[in-house]
């Protein structure tokens, strides 16, 4: 047996340790994900005001600051008693906002978090040898998806096409943020009662214009087939299988005209989308397309036992023709995408918020299972206390352990679209399971991802062209002593997954506690009391360290299986652990941040 860490895994936001027992043969055999710095956000916004944690919780996160300043807006609406009133154009424009945050995330994690593992050399070393069909795969690989600075044997690479040109894009989405939500990260504009500034005709007018920037960028990079033709067949399909059958005969027209010539550039039809979708699963590539050669993504990543593992979304996006106001609870069908578990088995139940918990037993805090509305944050003190090589069976993180009625539960993309019957991603996950493959798995993970950015994007322009009214009224009356005595809830989605803050208040209407639970504390969780491994250790335990099924033997030294495993959760560790002050200068109660 041979211990495989890799310490940090993430390339930004935090530090995600990931160690693992793998077995001669490959096959890694144990996992403990460990986020390795202390979180703290609970414990100074005690004794504040609570309007500002729409503000000072966007600072949890870099990259989805948005997703909290929306959760926190959330939890603040139902502290005061307002959330059943906040006005239809509010709504509207934190749809906005939060839709274009979810692309810019999802379009940097897709081509600059993820993608640059398909550069790995370890596929070289498989594709390579084939033939010419190995090699041109390979060839649109590395020259796709190469990040900058990239080097091969010692050899420069230049940075992949799609790499360089998502980069601007990034810039872009970033900038149309900041036209409604007056800068960006850390937007200023969500607040309890609603939104607080008013866009004019010439916000809208700006925002659709980077919307159609970024649209050039799909049609040229992402998705050569109409994106028009996409949409009407998946996501608008009648059925998970003809929407898949879609996908399939789609990509099969293209394997047909490219196969012989080995031709698998955009020019011949060949978009990001359809290069991955086509190779990056054994069931499609090889056994539905009849490639010579898949990554066989399909087939780590995923969970042996379906009883162990659940889909968790909170739902997102409220619906502008439901007029003024919503549901904290967000109940089934209340959202654009809609709340909802889904079973291990691909089984649909409604969503309880009451059913969740978090357990600290694996973890560096003391206290015992709590719903968070009870949670608290009380860290251990002692650094001889706090090992993260101890094994399964200590205490090795900084994450605390969430659960769904006792499970584990995945969130993120594939179960936002899981949970609302996207029918592409319901029929290649139900597909999968039929043919013996985890319907989950590094695979699915990022075309569910892929396919949310397009849902998404054709939501944006009838949100921001349609149903925003700069006319229209956009904040109710609040005051802080509508908060005395009081609890609140939001429950929304980030882009990596379901994000939930819970507050509660004294008789000064100020902060008692402040819990958020956020989507890496739900995907990278330590065990809980039971001993079940989380999301992520799930899918490492059974998994092949090697690409291609470990084609090439066996070589610790490039595990880029673990690397695809853990980065297609898109972790996000600065939104799970933070810092940590021993000195005794700053109290929790007293802390204020100017």
């Amino acid at each position: 047996m041979v211990n495989v860490t890799v310490d940090p895994l993430t390339r930004i936001e935090g530090h995600l340790r990931i160690s693992t027992e793998v077995s001669e043969a490959g096959v890694i055999n144990d996992a403990q994900t460990s986020g390795v710095l202390f979180r703290g956000f609970e414990r100074f916004l005690q004794n504040q005001d609570p309007r500002d944690a729409a503000l000072l919780t966007q600072r949890i996160c870099g990259v989805c600051p948005t997703s909290h300043s929306l959760a926190a807006a959330g939890a603040l609406d139902e502290l005061f008693g307002v959330a059943d009133t906040i006005p239809k154009d509010a709504l509207v424009a934190r749809n906005i906002n939060q839709a274009l945050n979810t692309i810019a995330s999802h379009a940097t994690h897709i081509y600059v978090l993820w993608g640059p593992d398909l550069a790995n050399p370890g596929y070289r070393d498989v594709l390579t040898p084939l033939g010419e069909t190995g090699t041109s795969v390979w060839k649109e690989l590395v020259g796709r998806f190469a990040p900058i600075s990239y080097k091969l044997d010692g050899q420069p690479v230049p940075a992949g096409s799609s790499y360089l040109a998502a980069i601007p894009e990034k810039k872009r989405l970033q900038e149309a943020i900041a036209v409604i939500g007056g800068k960006m990260p850390h937007q200023v504009t969500s607040f309890p009662g609603g939104y607080t500034y008013k866009p004019t005709v010439g916000d809208i007018t700006k925002v659709s214009s980077y919307y159609l920037d970024v649209m050039d960028f799909v049609s040229n990079y992402t998705l050569r087939v109409p994106f028009e033709t996409w949409i009407e067949n998946t996501y608008k399909a009648s059925s998970p299988t003809k929407a898949l059958n879609f996908v399939a005969e789609h990509l099969q027209g293209l394997v047909d005209k490219s196969l012989e010539s080995n031709n698998f550039t955009r020019e011949a039809g060949w978009g990001d989308a359809e290069l991955y979708t086509a190779f990056g699963s054994e069931l499609i590539g090889e056994k539905i397309l009849g490639l010579p050669v898949s990554l066989k993504h399909d087939k780590h990543g995923g969970y042996s036992d379906p009883s162990k593992i659940s889909f968790l979304a909170y739902g997102a996006f409220y619906k502008p023709e439901a007029g003024d106001g919503y549901d904290p609870k967000s109940p089934e069908g209340a959202r654009f995408q809609t709340s909802g578990v889904v079973t291990g088995n691909l089984e649909y139940q409604k969503l309880n918020p009451d059913l969740i918990t978090e357990s600290v037993a694996h973890s560096f805090y003391k206290g015992e299972e709590l719903h968070p509305s009870k949670g608290v944050t009380d860290p251990f003190t002692d650094p001889a206390e706090i090992k993260f090589d101890g094994g399964s069976e200590s205490r090795y993180s900084w994450i605390k352990a969430p659960r769904y009625n006792g499970i584990p539960a995945e969130v993120g993309p594939l179960a936002r679209m899981l949970a609302m019957k996207e029918p592409l991603t319901t029929g290649l996950a139900l597909a999968l399971k039929e043919n013996g493959y985890s319907p989950a798995n590094t695979y699915t993970r990022m075309v569910a991802r892929i396919q949310e950015v397009a849902i998404l994007a054709n939501e944006l322009l009838k949100w921001v062209t349609v149903d925003l009214d700069p006319n229209g009224k956009y904040a109710v009356h609040t005051d802080l002593s509508m908060a005395k005595d009081s609890e609140g809830m939001g429950l929304w989605e980030a882009p990596r997954g379901a994000l939930g803050h819970w507050v509660s208040t004294d008789s000064n209407s100020k902060v008692v506690t402040y819990q958020p639970v956020v989507p890496s504390t739900w995907n990278m969780s330590p065990r809980d009391g039971a001993g079940v491994p989380g999301p992520l250790e799930q899918a490492l335990i059974g998994s092949k360290i090697n690409a291609v099924d470990n084609a090439s033997g066996v070589d610790y030294s490039n595990p880029v299986n673990i690397f695809h495993i853990g980065r297609s959760y898109d972790p996000c560790l600065a939104c799970a652990v933070h810092t940590i002050d021993l000195s005794g200068k700053n109290a929790p109660r007293t802390l204020k941040l100017v």
